[in-house]
């Protein structure tokens, strides 16, 4: 997949805007850049002033070709969108180029909110801090996990926990390089095994360090939205404890379950976590199978990519040892 030409950035301003503008009123930008925007996405930081006197500080992001995870622009903005206001820590969405008027891809205008979000620095921090920051960690989440998604128009699949699966499955067969048949035994094994929800809950889908931005010992938003979904609420706190980036070295789950549920308002069973976590690696196995498909196929020149294939047996290990540690069965799934 070739990435579109890009435009100047005096064309980009221009065409951001005007889509900006209100009423036909030109909005002023000032303070343009480009800053980092993760490996799958550009990014450029402004800030605009609306007629009226409003001046927010944003951030714009853009798509580029052959991500490892698909995703669907206009579809992460009606989330955020449908979170302005909420109390949930987010960054308030600002505008949507669906079309890809302003960079020649889609992109997604945002509020662009202070704090840091290095994973290694999170993870390197003293134990009393790194607790206190993990606890509003799980304070935020929690919060997350009580939205009323159904009152923000959003809307869930029939089945959602199947859904995922689905997805995930469907990935997995477009992007193999090769059989990986205990990745294929495992996603069976999800299927048998699904827990039934604790209740529905919009989920983040990648909520983890690195994918949030701190102040002290304080989060301050959540970001990347673009794996969100209504599914089950301790997928997330499943992503969150994987071994690469989990809290635990501060706060250990039984703990964040406790803190979580004070601010969802329920509590989510310890062994739907651990499914989650199985889940998660399978998970993390098919977005290191279709990162190295887009490396191998010239999508992307990405180094960071380049070795992911050697990434899937660590993940299926994880898997089957969390099986194995909670005496679930490991015969065929399919029978």
């Amino acid at each position: 997949m070739t990435q579109p030409v890009e435009p100047d950035d005096a064309q980009m301003q221009a065409a951001l805007a005007a889509l900006l503008s209100e009423s036909g009123e030109a909005v002023a930008l000032s303070g343009w850049k480009r800053v980092f925007g993760g490996n799958a996405r550009r990014a450029y930081a402004f800030d605009a002033q609306w007629p009226g006197g409003r001046c927010l500080p944003c951030i714009m992001l853009s798509q580029v070709a052959a991500k490892h995870v698909e995703s669907d622009t206009a579809a992460e903005y009606a989330v955020l969108r449908a979170l302005n206001g909420s109390g949930v820590r987010a960054p308030e969405a600002v505008a949507l180029d669906a079309g890809g008027t302003v960079t020649g891809a889609p992109a997604i205008v945002l509020e662009r909110v202070e704090g840091e979000a290095s994973a290694v620095d999170f993870l390197k921090r003293p134990a009393a801090s790194g607790r206190a920051l993990s606890e509003d960690l799980a304070r935020a989440t929690g919060e997350l996990h009580r939205f009323e998604w159904r009152a923000g128009g959003l809307n869930a699949p029939a089945d959602p926990v199947a859904a995922q699966i689905d997805y995930w499955e469907d990935d997995f067969r477009r992007h193999r390089l090769e059989p990986h048949p205990v990745l294929a035994w495992l996603l069976r094994w999800l299927r048998k095994h699904a827990p039934q929800p604790v209740r529905l809950s919009l989920v983040h889908g990648d909520l983890r360090p690195g994918n949030f931005l701190y102040q002290g010992d304080r989060l301050s938003s959540l970001l990347d939205w673009e794996m969100a979904h209504i599914g089950d609420p301790a997928e997330d706190i499943g992503w969150i404890y994987r071994a690469l980036w989990s809290p635990e070295r501060f706060l250990p789950l039984d703990d964040f379950l406790r803190i979580h549920a004070d601010y969802a308002g329920f509590a989510i069973p310890r062994r739907d976590v651990v499914y989650y976590r199985i889940f998660s690696e399978v998970k993390f196995a098919i977005i290191s199978v279709a990162a190295a498909h887009s490396f191998t196929s010239g999508g992307t020149s990405n180094l960071r990519h380049i070795d992911r294939a050697a990434k899937i047996p660590e993940c299926l290990r994880l898997a089957l040892g969390w099986i194995a540690s909670e005496n679930w069965e490991v015969r065929d799934a399919a029978t």
